[in-house]
């Protein structure tokens, strides 16, 4: 069997989007799946992988980091070139409408894995200004526009399938596949020392937040509760991304310069080190379709914070294997502390939930619906 995984974002980009894929991909693969990723050229300059089909595309100004395929790419005669068995979109934007219109025009089958909840990054992203109840109006008319001529969507997590429905999305097979977590790599047996001296973090007691550091995540409010934490406590942002200059000015003005460290970008090899080097883990972004970060940390055995929305409802229990926060400053920090507080039961329980986000599952549900939908041509 042979997919073309169609993406609107991937390397140099770092996002979950690209995490799942470089997972899938690499799952897929190692079971006798030909996997073809089909992605935007960076550019000059840009991250190219030996294999990846590149579209010509241009920055997208609204959000750096990210690539929009503006040009006449002849998509149908590159899909009759790679002759996929399945076309597997990845996102919902214009690399994906390509893939999704080409597919459909030669009749392959097409299933869109749905990442992002986009009507909640228009307010921060959208070129064209308008307002909020405006911008998710519109992209909701055209999701399910889009979708007509998918023949299946896999959701990360059940509240994501759930919301789809609600939203008016006609397609009938709707499956949860959740992306795996690699516990051989993401354990509790990590030795997180080396990066609390990097950033002189020893004896203190540290909160991790892992991912792209943009608006949409809400890490301002984990900076919010700090203030209303213990002077010991914390805060370690990993990762970049456009918000990082508007969260450095919040630290200075809130006299938290020396309590909030902004690594950057940070290496995968040592993504699992910065995880063992926290005491908790907070996630406040209340968009997620899933959020491998914040079951990579359960998987370490850290105490997981995270916002009481979508996804997290799905696999938190709040005060059993995590905690849950309402959407305010003070519930955050009550949680935050909570979990600084935790016992070796809750990390345990967490650990227990993360495994449930297995690889062998991911393999036997993908394989299942590619099947499924190779039946129905």
């Amino acid at each position: 069997m042979k997919v073309a995984i169609v993406t609107d974002s991937y390397h140099p980009t770092r996002d979950g989007v690209v995490a799942c894929i470089d997972i899938m991909e690499g799952v897929l693969n190692s079971n006798g799946v030909e996997t073809q990723i089909i992605a935007p050229d960076p550019g000059k300059g840009g991250e190219h992988r030996d294999g990846v089909i590149y579209f010509k595309s241009v920055s997208f100004r609204s959000y750096p980091g990210y690539f929009v395929p503006i040009y006449p790419s002849h998509t149908k005669r590159i899909m009759k070139q790679v002759k996929p068995d399945i076309v597997h979109i990845q996102g919902v934007a214009l690399m994906a409408l390509k893939g999704v219109i080409s597919a459909h025009r030669l009749g392959i089958p097409v299933i869109m894995t749905f990442h992002t909840m986009v009507g909640d990054t228009m307010k921060y992203y959208s070129p064209i200004k308008m307002s909020q109840k405006t911008g998710e109006k519109l992209v909701w008319k055209y999701l399910r526009y889009m979708t007509k001529w998918v023949d299946a969507i896999v959701a990360p997590s059940q509240a994501t399938a759930d919301e789809l429905v609600e939203k008016g999305i006609k397609v009938k097979d709707i499956r949860v596949i959740p992306t795996p977590v690699d516990r051989e790599r993401f354990s509790p047996d990590v030795d997180g020392t080396p990066i609390r001296e990097r950033y002189g973090l020893q004896d203190k007691r540290v909160i991790v937040c892992v991912g792209r550091v943009s608006f949409e995540k809400n890490v301002d409010i984990l900076i919010r509760a700090l203030k209303l934490l213990d002077d010991d406590v914390c805060l370690l942002v990993v990762g970049k991304g456009p918000a990082m200059d508007s969260l450095r000015e919040l630290a200075d003005e809130l006299g938290l310069s020396d309590r909030v460290t902004l690594t950057g970008f940070v290496p995968d090899e040592e993504l699992v080190m910065h995880y063992a080097a926290a005491d908790v883990a907070a996630v406040a972004s209340r968009f997620e379709t899933q959020c491998l970060c914040a079951l990579e940390s359960m998987s370490c055995g850290i105490p997981t914070v995270c916002a009481k929305a979508r996804a997290f409802e799905d696999y938190i229990r709040d005060g059993e294997n995590g905690f849950l926060f309402e959407d305010s400053v003070e519930d955050c920090a009550d949680r935050l502390r909570k979990a600084l507080d935790a016992d070796d039961e809750l990390r345990q329980k967490a650990m227990e939930t993360a495994s449930e986000f297995s690889v062998p599952m991911f393999l036997s549900r993908m394989i299942e619906l590619y099947n499924d939908c190779l039946k129905k041509e």
